[in-house]
């Protein structure tokens, strides 16, 4: 199964210092990213908000970041903003792309260790944790776009546990709800980046009370709508999305009580990517 994925655009940073800006700005270590390696990253807020996560490529002339689309022009925005003197350009390069490869049948494979840097196999796919593999390249060299098999790497991505921030969604979690910490997203021992301090706080302390969760909706669902409680209180929301199956970010607390969206319709939980034997609210 291969198939262009046009969830994601691409920014080109190149320049002299582009491994030092970056490693300053992201939450993996970049500067130690050797050619033709990719890892995965966030970029955050102050606060530790997911501004965006991503792959980061680098080819040896240049990094590729891919990430969902309809964050890019913010990311490069905002990343401008941090440029000063530093020998950095970045592109959002419409005629680039990313594309996946997935066996049809490949059942979900959980994270269970990080893994900080990815390599790329001999047709220049860099091969993911999950058993898939993403390519990033220019859109005339990529596979064709095939609906259904889109929608088996979603289905795929959800079921394992790998989330997407996009514009809906951006600067509404931090990296450990996203499961970055466990995938290979964040390096703890890089040093200062936006956010580092409130995320190494939130690892340490444990004080990150929300988390993943796969779940079937009885209704197609929208990215960043809101998930409540029996209540009908605050409990989540949902981050992505395959058919009817969801990858919602909830309160731990709620794990274990009815979910639903705000008209009513109700999600069943298949898996949860956080332990439920504390279950202390926000």
């Amino acid at each position: 199964m291969h198939t262009l994925l046009p969830f994601f655009g691409v920014i080109r940073v190149s320049g002299d210092d582009r491994h030092e800006f970056l490693h300053n700005q992201l939450s993996n270590d970049i500067k130690n990213l050797a050619k033709n390696q990719a890892c995965y990253a966030t970029y955050n807020t102050p606060k530790g908000r997911v501004i965006a996560n991503m792959l980061v490529l680098n080819t040896g002339d240049e990094l590729m970041l891919a990430l969902a689309a309809d964050v890019a022009e913010k990311v490069v925005k905002r990343l401008k903003m941090f440029v000063l003197r530093a020998k950095v350009q970045l592109d959002i390069l419409a005629d680039w792309g990313v594309s996946g490869s997935l066996q049809e049948n490949a059942p979900p494979v959980y994270p269970s260790e990080p893994h900080l840097v990815l390599n790329m196999n001999d047709v220049g796919e860099i091969v993911l944790p999950h058993a898939g593999s993403l390519k990033i390249a220019p859109q005339n060299t990529l596979p064709e776009y095939h609906p259904h098999a889109e929608e088996v790497w979603n289905i795929h991505e959800i079921s394992s546990g790998y989330a997407w921030i996009h514009a809906a969604t951006s600067e509404t979690c931090v990296a450990q709800m996203l499961n970055q910490h466990t995938i290979g997203g964040v390096h703890f021992r890089k040093g200062c980046y936006p956010g580092q301090e409130i995320i190494a706080r939130a690892q340490y302390r444990g004080q990150v009370k929300r988390g993943l969760a796969v779940a079937r909706s009885t209704v197609a669902q929208t990215a960043g709508a809101e998930v409540v409680d029996a209540s009908g209180a605050e409990a989540g929301l949902v981050l992505n999305i395959a058919g009817c199956l969801n990858l919602l970010v909830i309160k731990h607390g709620a794990a274990n009580g009815e979910l639903r969206d705000t008209a009513g319709n109700a999600f069943t939980l298949e898996h949860l990517f956080f332990e439920t034997n504390t279950l202390a609210d926000e």
